[in-house]
């Protein structure tokens, strides 16, 4: 499945040294996945001591990322 990134999101990932390979390892293979309350994918990746969060759109043969940052804390709501 193809992954397009909005300008947003290559823009955070830059900033927060986070690379294309890490958010597709993580879309890809999620240690924990949910829907958030606007509808979108939320991924997350255990990373040493923190968890790296993808926030994705899904629509038909391609997967777009939103937003992607770095916590420690799991909301699932």
């Amino acid at each position: 499945m193809a992954v397009e990134y909005t300008d947003h999101a290559s823009s955070r990932m830059r900033q927060r040294k986070i690379s294309k390979r890490m958010v597709e390892d993580a879309l890809k293979r999620p240690d924990l996945s949910f829907i958030t309350r606007e509808g979108r994918v939320a991924s997350l990746k255990k990373r040493r001591d923190k968890f790296l969060k993808v926030i994705s759109e899904k629509s038909n043969d391609k997967i777009r990322v939103v937003t992607v940052y770095w916590t420690r804390r799991i909301k699932t709501w």
